[in-house]
């Protein structure tokens, strides 16, 4: 998240610019007439075309790690947001129209991150606590089933995944494949996450100039690559919790722990995490990536609690600044519930009932 995605911090290089994936709740686009397909159960009232599929399984996630069942209309959103291959992208303007290529020139057709987050969207509804129509959760379960083929099958040769197949892996693209594809296979010991894991310990910097993650060899580290990059290595997204958490965290000679370290640094030092694209402005999208990450990871007990702390401090700006971004309240949905605070009253801001009235009907 996802740059995007869950998340400025995706380059989404089109005439429009760049949008970040786990970044792109930070500001909604206003509301638009562009985008003709059905969007009942979609959650937000801005145009959906670079970020509906993205927004809303993040939306979900949140309810998921709280334990609340999502409306049936908004799975059913998702799913029929799903192409005939098993992939997703963005957003489908007519349902009617099958999805055409993925086009890593054009920036078009499907995405290894929107894929992945619906993948980590529909698997989190796969529990005891959800209580959806038994029909939708089977269906939720068979296109997670053929979500995770399709990603599974991008990974690229040197160990990474693209945004686009085709393309070059970047870092925040193989945390996010990777984090969905350990919701069903919740296992370190796989080709797959060796994989990844050496691709991306190619773009970590070492201990001695404070570790994290660049977004491509020859890129300069940054938070969201970081945070983004390390969601795949220490788990499947949402992340449970509370836990109890190390008070250090050592910087050593894997990518994670190099990831871990720079991330624990930032929220120490600032509490949040600075914008890659916008000097100035903050990142609250990846730095709440970049708290579940600590919290999955068991350490940074100090980090965690200052990064969370400035994330309900700014809980307001971040989520409702310009109408409900559905994307901001799902991240910290999910950062509520792995560090134990209330997702009724998240820095005064009730996230359960905000998400709920951006609910489209």
């Amino acid at each position: 998240m996802i740059r995007v995605c869950l998340m400025h911090a995706r380059r989404l290089v089109t005439a429009v610019a760049v949008i970040p994936l786990l970044a792109l709740g930070v500001a909604s686009a206003p509301p638009s007439s562009a985008a003709p397909s059905t969007t009942v159960g979609l959650y937000g009232a801005s145009d959906p075309t670079y970020d509906g599929v993205w927004r809303q399984s993040m939306a979900i996630m949140g309810l998921a790690a709280n334990g609340i069942t999502p409306p049936t209309a908004a799975v059913t959103w998702l799913l029929g947001q799903q192409c005939a291959d098993g992939s997703f992208q963005m957003y489908r303007a007519d349902l009617s129209v099958p999805c055409g290529p993925s086009d890593p020139v054009n920036y078009t057709g499907p995405d290894t991150n929107a894929t992945a987050a619906a993948l980590m969207a529909l698997m989190a509804l796969d529990t005891g606590a959800i209580t959806l129509p038994k029909r939708t959760l089977l269906a939720a379960v068979d296109a997670a089933d053929s979500a995770a083929t399709w990603l599974a099958g991008k990974q690229n040769a040197d160990g990474g995944w693209p945004y686009f197949p085709g393309a070059a892996s970047d870092a925040n693209s193989t945390g996010l494949s990777l984090s969905g594809l350990l919701t069903q296979a919740p296992s370190y010991d796989i080709p797959a996450y060796r994989k990844a894991a050496r691709f991306l310990s190619t773009v970590a910097a070492p201990c001695s100039a404070g570790g994290g993650l660049a977004y491509m060899a020859g890129s300069k580290v940054e938070g969201s690559a970081t945070a983004q990059g390390v969601v795949g290595l220490v788990g499947p997204m949402p992340v449970s919790g509370p836990r109890t958490l190390a008070a250090r965290t050592t910087c050593g000679t894997s990518a994670q722990s190099r990831a871990l370290f720079y991330l624990d640094r930032q929220f120490t030092r600032s509490g949040l995490l600075p914008s890659a694209l916008s000097p100035g402005e903050t990142d609250y999208a990846n730095s709440a990536a970049g708290t579940l990450a600590l919290v999955a990871a068991g350490t940074g007990r100090a980090a965690v609690a200052k990064a969370t702390k400035s994330l309900k401090s700014t809980a307001r700006t971040f989520a409702t600044a310009q109408g409900t971004n559905p994307t901001a309240v799902g991240l910290l949905l999910m950062v509520a519930e792995a560090t134990g605070s209330s997702p009724r009253s998240f820095g005064g801001l009730d996230l359960v009932s905000t998400l709920s009235a951006s609910l489209r009907r």
